[in-house]
């Protein structure tokens, strides 16, 4: 049984450029995005004196960690031609961009609910997880039109349209 993802589908990616191509520089930009917010994070923990370690954190480091784990685990399957690696990959992301939203929807009521002035820095915060997510979401649309492609090229079924089906007599 086959698991059909009803995704749009694009012919390149960002108008000029191979889906292989383009699937690798997703998997590099956001490997490189949450190396980086992964770094900064313990960086402004050490800082702190660990007075900054709460929940939120370590689950936002947990996330970028799998997140990591899934670009690399991509970045292999483009290039190899693995579809299943870039099929665990578009599941992780979307399981991915669903927690990043409850987390930030959590997130954001508390501190909301402690400090009302501080509604312009959710307000950035909003948008700078609004940024990312669309980001991802496109790369999804990307890696998946980038699967369907390595299906279709190493097909060993015809397409349905050529399938003769026997008629029960």
């Amino acid at each position: 049984m086959a698991i059909d993802l009803s995704i749009p589908r694009v012919q390149n990616c960002c108008c000029c450029g191979s889906l292989k191509c383009g699937t690798i520089g997703i998997a590099v930009v956001f490997m490189i995005m949450n190396l980086l917010n992964v770094i900064g994070t313990l960086v402004a923990v050490a800082a702190f004196n660990e007075e900054g370690v709460n929940a939120f954190r370590i689950i936002d480091v947990l996330f970028d960690a799998i997140l990591i784990i899934l670009c690399i685990m991509l970045i292999v399957g483009a290039v190899k031609g693995n579809p299943l690696l870039c099929r665990i990959w578009i599941i992780g992301t979307i399981i991915f961009v669903s927690a990043m939203f409850i987390l930030c929807i959590v997130g954001s009521s508390l501190i909301g609910l402690n400090n009302p002035e501080a509604a312009h820095v959710i307000g950035f915060f909003w948008f700078g997880i609004a940024v990312e997510e669309g980001l991802l979401i496109y790369g999804v649309i990307v890696v998946n039109s980038f699967v369907e492609s390595l299906r279709h090229e190493d097909a060993t079924l015809p397409p349905y349209s050529q399938v003769n089906e026997s008629a029960a007599v």
